[in-house]
């Protein structure tokens, strides 16, 4: 992982400066070829490299969401609508308006696996603990398999702030170690951050970047963004 990331790092510097002097010399301004150069980068970023963070998926995100609210009027059924958009909201960060619209959802539309689990995600990270932790239970005795293990990553956050014995813990830690994959470890490495346990935090994101140098080359894109955060990270601790 380290030798890979200096190649990308060092070959990309390279190519950035000379591009950086040969636009530099067709444009006549600097400021210019340098936009031009991060614009070409973050494209290229996305198609092949996984580098950078998706700066379009927040911009599609909120499209779909306005499309969705202009549905909610002439559904005969929200019950659906009012789970897709409560679900994005807390995909972006938004979990109080997620969280009314979950609400909504779980009204209308009883034992449904994935309104229990964003519904949990989104309880927790509002504070409303035990009914989060009721959710996240309901929405794995439902589909045990349901986002591929991320309901233990929440359920970790729940015994953490719940001060919970370290062997319960233990057992949402072998469910992690089942699922391994280098997302879920940096995302349990920065719950354990948040909460204070800087020792636990740094071996969730060594083993994010020992699962990335183990994964299959076609999942390498999707999963370096998460590789080289945890390995940013290790560092900002010291």
């Amino acid at each position: 992982m380290e030798s890979e990331l200096a190649v990308i790092l060092g070959v990309s510097t390279i190519k950035f400066i000379f591009l950086y002097f040969i636009l530099r010399v067709f444009l006549e301004n600097p400021f210019a070829a340098l936009v031009l150069i991060v614009i070409v980068y973050a494209i290229i970023d996305r198609w092949y490299i996984g580098a950078l963070p998706d700066f379009i998926k927040p911009l599609s995100r909120w499209r779909k969401i306005l499309k969705l609210k202009g549905e909610l009027e002439f559904s005969p059924s929200p019950g659906q609508i009012f789970y897709q958009i409560g679900a994005l909201q807390v995909e972006g960060g938004n979990m109080k308006a997620g969280l009314q619209n979950l609400e909504k959802a779980h009204a209308l539309i009883q034992e449904h696996p994935d309104i229990e689990y964003y519904l949990g995600v989104a309880r927790i990270r509002t504070e409303a603990l035990e009914i989060g932790k009721e959710a996240l239970e309901n929405a794995l005795r439902l589909n045990p398999k349901i986002k591929y293990g991320f309901p233990y990553v929440y359920l970790i956050e729940y015994s953490l702030k719940r001060k919970e014995p370290r062997e319960q813990i233990d057992v949402y830690m072998e469910k992690i170690f089942e699922y391994g994959n280098p997302r879920i470890y940096y995302e349990v490495g920065v719950i354990f951050q948040n909460e204070g346990y800087p020792e636990k935090a740094r071996e969730m994101f060594r083993e994010a970047q020992v699962s990335f140098k183990g994964s299959p080359s076609f999942l390498r894109k999707q999963q370096r963004y998460y590789a080289i955060m945890s390995k940013l990270r290790i560092f900002w601790q010291h």
